[in-house]
Parts: C-alpha cells; sequence; structure tokens
C-alpha cells in the first residue's frame, strides 16, 4: 500500500505528486544505529536498523493492521504508515505543519508488541507533514499553449511560405506533379517545404524525449526494483509510441507521406492517453521526480502541449500534400 492524497497515479511506481509531504524530525529518545528517511517523494518510509535487536513498528492504538515491519538487525524495510497517509488526507493547517507521531518498539519478539528480555523499551518516530507553497499552475498551463501552437503555426507558415512550387496545369498535372515530387510533397522542395516537415520533425522528437526523461527521472525515485524494470513498467505503451514517433520523424524530414501519419499517432498516444494524469503535477508541489519539480512541469507541458501540437501540425500537413479532387 502507497500512501498518496494525489488525484492520479501519473509516475512510476504507482506513484503521484501531491499538495504535502512528510518530514521526519528525529526518533525520541534516540536509538543509536536506528535511521529513518522518507523515500519516494513522501510515500513511504525506509528504516535502517543496525541497533543489534529487533525493531517493530506499533500498530495505532485499537487497530487491527498487522502488516507493519518487524526488522532484524542489519535489515531495511520499507512501509506506509496509516498515521502519514491520516495527516496526509486532512486539510491544509493555517502554518501549513501538522505533526504525527509513529511508536516504535525496540527488542521484539516474532510479533510487534512481544518483548524479548528486560531490555525492550519503546521510543517514536516523531515528524510532520508539511504543505509547500503551491506552483503557479497558470504559468504551467500557458508554457503548455505555447508547446501546442509552435509545430502548428511551423507547419502552417511552412506550407503557405512564397517557397511552395504552384501546382501544373493543364493534361498532363498528374504525370509532371509525380515525376518532380515523387515523395509525395508537393511542395517539400521550397523553403517553407522544408520548414513544414522538419518543423514537424524536430516536434515529434522533441515530444518523445521529453516523455522519455520525464519516466526515467520519475522512476528513478522508486526505492526498491530494478530500474529497467521499473522504468518499463511506468511506460507502458509508450514504449511503443517511441519508436512509431522516431521513424515518423525521421520520415518527415525525408519527405515520405507516411511519416505525418506516424508523427500524428505517436503524439496522440501520448498527449490523449497516456500523459494527461500527469497534469496534475501543475498544481501540486510535491512531485516524485528525480531532478526537480520544474524540470519536470516543463517535460510534462512539452509531452501534453508538444504531443497535441503534433497531433494538429501533422493532420495539417498532410491535408496540405494531398493530391486535389478531380
Amino acid at each position: 500500500m502507497l500512501v498518496s492524497n494525489g488525484v492520479a497515479w501519473a509516475h512510476a511506481g504507482g506513484l503521484s505528486s501531491s499538495a504535502n509531504e512528510p518530514v521526519v524530525l528525529g526518533i525520541e529518545p534516540a536509538v543509536p544505529g536506528l535511521t529513518v528517511t522518507v523515500v519516494e517523494a513522501g510515500a513511504r518510509l525506509r528504516l535502517d536498523n543496525h541497533t543489534g535487536q529487533r525493531i517493530g513498528v506499533l500498530p495505532p492504538p485499537g487497530s487491527v493492521i498487522n502488516a507493519l515491519p518487524v526488522v532484524d538487525p542489519g535489515d531495511s524495510a520499507l512501509w506506509s504508515d496509516p498515521r502519514i497517509a491520516a495527516a496526509a488526507g486532512k486539510p491544509r493547517p493555517p502554518d501549513a505543519r501538522l505533526d504525527w507521531r509513529i511508536p516504535l518498539r525496540i527488542g521484539v519478539g516474532s510479533a510487534v508488541g512481544s518483548a524479548v528480555g528486560t531490555d525492550a523499551s519503546d521510543a517514536e518516530l516523531v515528524g510532520e507533514q508539511r504543505w509547500p507553497a503551491p506552483p503557479d499552475a497558470a504559468l504551467w498551463w500557458l508554457v503548455t499553449a505555447v508547446a501546442a501552437a509552435l509545430p502548428l503555426t511551423l507547419v502552417a507558415w511552412g506550407s503557405r511560405s512564397p517557397g511552395r512550387r504552384p501546382a501544373s496545369r493543364g493534361p498532363q498535372a498528374g504525370l509532371t506533379e509525380s515525376a518532380t515530387h515523387p515523395d509525395g510533397f508537393p511542395d517539400s522542395r521550397g523553403v517553407g517545404g522544408v520548414v513544414a516537415r522538419w518543423g514537424l520533425a524536430v516536434a515529434t522528437v522533441v515530444v518523445m524525449g521529453a516523455h522519455v526523461v520525464h519516466m526515467y527521472g520519475s522512476a528513478l525515485v522508486v526505492a526498491e526494483g530494478r530500474l529497467v524494470w521499473v522504468f518499463l513498467a511506468a511506460a507502458g505503451f509508450a514504449v511503443v509510441g517511441w519508436p512509431i514517433g522516431a521513424v515518423g520523424a525521421w520520415l518527415t524530414a525525408r519527405g515520405r507521406p507516411a511519416g505525418p501519419l506516424l508523427c500524428l499517432v505517436a503524439g496522440a498516444l501520448l498527449a490523449i492517453i497516456i500523459a494527461p494524469a500527469d497534469v496534475f503535477s501543475f498544481h501540486d508541489a510535491v512531485i516524485p521526480f528525480a531532478w526537480g519539480a520544474d524540470l519536470d512541469r516543463l517535460l510534462i507541458a512539452l509531452t501534453v502541449g508538444g504531443g497535441l501540437g503534433v497531433v494538429a501540425a501533422a493532420w495539417l500537413l498532410m491535408r496540405r500534400a494531398a493530391p486535389a479532387a478531380p
């Protein structure tokens, strides 16, 4: 069970963005060799036991929870604590801080609460839930809109630029156009055609790359499991979309008629099906990402906004390249 008060599970390991995060303040009384840290952007705690005694995490009074860890000397454990989950689900306090305490038993038997010898003692993990200042969501939605507009603007401008070669007239028009432009793009030799094709190709590569970096950075936050499997599991159907987008960008840059269609498919897969749940990161302060929350928000804006722009730009390029009806 993972602790999360986010709206959507949109990152690696089932993690999500959140409005708050737990912070460990210490152990009372101090226990030499015992450390507890927050991992996975607050989703779980990690207990490292170097005390020489078994340590158990005690459940809340009257609780029937029995899945809290008992950690042998030299071992570690990850767990989601119900007290932190309860604190995370409460409204933001006026001072943006809410205390919580987790009781520990130092020196336990096979079951939590069964003391061993006379050396068994109690301690408490002391911490608080903090609500950092939320990001400027309007700024990130603006970045998303700009990312959506750029590919479409480049393709629209390139398709209408003076570099476009006018269509031939007369009975030999179809033969002349086919022979001059065998790749299917009647304006591909002009400056405008180059701008349109390369604008779509570069935008598609940027969108695919942004999503790859987003997924890899979020996979690095997960505290257990092999990185490659965590990354692939988090990527899901995106592992199909990435190569489709890469091939589509390459074919588009070379003026092949199948290129824009592949770019459209890849952009729609990421921007419409996979990545929309990530936009909650525009509103939440705590992001499960290894290289900073703002970088992740930028990557999400490029994926969602740029992906929508690629869809629109690819459709426009295919429409402009389609032969006119007789």
